[in-house]
């Protein structure tokens, strides 16, 4: 048997039902394109914006999202079953031309995976659904699971919980879009009103966003009530909550990755840059600078962003406490086989740490802060590690007893 057919079969999934979705292509390619060869052989798996999936080598190529849904056809269309044992997806539309890899092949209708490596952001990825799928169809999978995922998803539910295990953070209140619905004939005088009657929330700015997404889509400072409906209906349009914070006037953010390797460590802290020296805007994140001529992918994505990586005139203790919160909450979540990355902000006024928001898939899965860690942690690295430790965690559920018979049924 030659090292090529030892391989394993990784299934990278990215796309989904999010408007994050472009974000998860990028992460996709870049993980594609970093694994290690030798020992695994990657297969693209992409889920379209309407949930359909799609194999293919095809999907390696950029060119290709810019000529959907025509390049679809080019593609095969698969499913994964919600049946143990069965493990690799299953073919629904075959093209003679789209297959990856002979060796991929179980049998005729069913492309055997060995494992499952999402890489989506944001709804129907990040936040435990596609989770539960792999947990239905028992089979091995990167990152956290179910109820950890629905958790870090979740902004204020999150806050609630680490909040709970002693890590500082700014109080919130959680708004229903439903709630918004309802008072838009009132200008949302009564929502307005709610908000500013609140403890902590009498007085603008107030920072408005998404209860449950990322890639800062959706988010916005009031400034006054005008802005503040403003912000409620906008944040409304991308989530069905919005969470409410107080703006912090005078702080920097400071983000730490957290990888489980067998035992849970901190990367070295960031603190990412702004264009216009505010908050982080999409377009901050995504598309300032970057290689779109080159179409070099280990620069694109958040990996693209302005950052300051272990910077030397920010407080020891600081950093200290940033790593040791950060290991803290990656605890409290449940996250196992997971690469995470943490946002804190510091407030500069009265150097008080706060715990901001959980990423668990980040773009670009953090390697920038591991490569500048010490010891350093290549990609690739990273990777293979995140693979082992989820087939270790399979493994230890596969020694959990899920059957007794039937008793009660026939008393």
């Amino acid at each position: 048997m030659t090292n090529q057919e030892k391989r394993k079969n990784i299934a990278i999934l990215f796309g989904g039902r999010s408007v994050e979705h472009e974000i998860s292509i990028i992460t996709g390619l870049q993980l594609i394109k970093a694994i290690d060869t030798e020992k695994y052989c990657p297969i693209p798996v992409y889920i379209a914006p309407n949930g359909k999936w799609y194999l293919g080598d095809k999907l390696l190529d950029r060119n290709f999202y810019k000529n959907m849904p025509k390049s679809l056809s080019s593609v095969h269309e698969v499913v994964l079953l919600p049946i143990p044992d069965i493990g690799g997806l299953a073919v629904l539309q075959a093209n003679a031309n789209a297959l990856p890899n002979p060796e991929s092949y179980k049998g005729k209708d069913i492309i055997a995976i060995d494992l499952y490596f999402p890489a989506f952001h944001g709804s129907y990825g990040e936040d435990g659904c596609i989770q539960g799928l792999f947990e239905l169809a028992n089979i091995p999978y990167v990152g956290s699971d179910v109820l950890s995922s629905s958790i870090g998803m979740s902004k204020y539910h999150c806050k609630k919980l680490v909040e709970a295990h002693g890590i500082s953070v700014l109080p919130s209140i959680l708004i229903s879009k439903e709630e918004i619905q309802k008072n838009l004939g009132h200008n949302l005088a009564n929502v307005r009103s709610k908000i500013l009657k609140t403890k902590d929330f009498d007085k603008f700015p107030l920072f408005i966003k998404p209860a449950t997404l990322g890639s800062s889509i959706g988010i916005a400072k009031a400034i006054d009530e005008p802005s503040l409906d403003a912000a409620l209906v906008q944040a409304a349009k991308y989530d069905t909550a919005v969470i409410i914070e107080p703006c912090l006037d005078n702080k920097i953010e400071i983000n730490v990755s957290v990888l489980d390797q067998g035992e849970i460590t901190a990367s070295v802290v960031e603190i990412p840059v702004a264009a216009a020296g505010g908050e982080l805007t999409y377009e901050d994140k995504y598309m300032r600078g970057g290689s779109k001529k080159s179409g070099d992918l280990s620069q694109s994505g958040m990996a693209n962003l302005a950052r300051i990586i272990d910077p030397q005139d920010l407080d020891p203790s600081i950093k200290s406490l940033a790593q040791e919160n950060a290991v803290k909450a990656y605890k409290a979540i449940g996250c196992s086989a997971a690469v995470v990355r943490i946002d804190f902000m510091l407030d500069l006024n009265s150097n008080t740490l706060y715990f901001n928001e959980i990423n668990l898939l980040p773009g670009s899965l953090a390697f920038y802060l591991w490569v500048k860690s010490n010891p350093q942690m290549l990609y690739t690295d990273m990777i293979t590690k995140l693979i082992e430790q989820a087939e270790a965690r399979h493994i230890l559920k596969l020694s959990t007893l899920r059957e007794i018979g039937f008793k009660a049924l026939f008393k």
